[in-house]
């Protein structure tokens, strides 16, 4: 690859190398590498998805508090999913250099999964760079549209269905704090669920909100609730 179409990658995905063998390699799909006895960028496929996946759990954690594990991993999924990368990778307009076999320029076009792939490959190579740092801030600033997403619009929670299930039958929905155990700096809290007056669940959480989304999910799959 010449310096001219390294150097746009590297505008493109905000990011300069310090070894620029790195970003060949992720961008030498595997029919390329075998047509020219190269090295191919599969390996650097897997250890970037997993370099993904702990920076946006990472960040899901940090600033999602009230999000239970389900709630995390639905999050994290669309977002690592090839569905949720391929926009990513189409903003950064890189496609368009992956190196393919003479005989495989279709490939490109033939799957998004290959776009996921070589976001992964990309961010393989930035981390052995520049390391953790310069892999997260790679991952928040190329994700920034959809993590700025998920901040505005959320996903739906338990609470919210069960709040909008209720309106919709005129139910009147109340969550009352009933107790609180364990040390200062690492309380649980507990929640009492009522609905029309009615005493229907209890939950427990690291937090009000988290007892009160325990409380309201026990009853949203009790009722298949959508």
């Amino acid at each position: 690859m010449d310096n001219n179409r390294l150097s746009e990658i590297q505008r493109n995905i905000g990011y300069a190398f310090n070894d620029e063998s790195l970003l060949e390699q992720a961008f030498c799909h595997s029919s390329y590498a075998r047509q020219h006895g190269l090295d191919d960028n599969e390996r650097m496929e897997f250890f970037g998805d997993a370099v993904l996946e702990y920076i946006v759990s990472e960040y899901l954690f940090d600033n999602y508090p009230e999000f239970d594990q389900g709630q995390l991993s639905k999050v994290r999924a669309l977002l690592v999913s090839a569905d949720g990368l391929r926009p990513v990778v189409d903003r950064m307009d890189i496609m368009r250099f992956l190196l393919v076999a003479d005989n495989a320029a279709q490939i490109k076009n033939q799957s998004k999964k290959i776009e996921a792939n070589l976001y992964e490959a990309v961010l393989c190579a930035v981390y052995k760079d520049g390391g953790m740092d310069a892999a997260r801030k790679f991952v928040l600033d190329t994700l920034k549209k959809e993590l700025d997403d998920v901040r505005r619009l959320r996903l739906k929670d338990c609470k919210t269905a069960l709040q909008e299930y209720c309106q919709q039958k005129q139910w009147t929905v109340e969550y009352r704090q009933t107790g609180k155990s364990g040390p200062d700096n690492k309380p649980t809290y507990y929640s009492a669920l009522y609905i029309n007056g009615r005493h229907e669940a209890d939950g427990s959480g690291l937090s009000k909100k988290a007892a009160e989304q325990c409380a309201a999910k026990k009853i949203v799959e009790k009722w298949g609730v959508k």
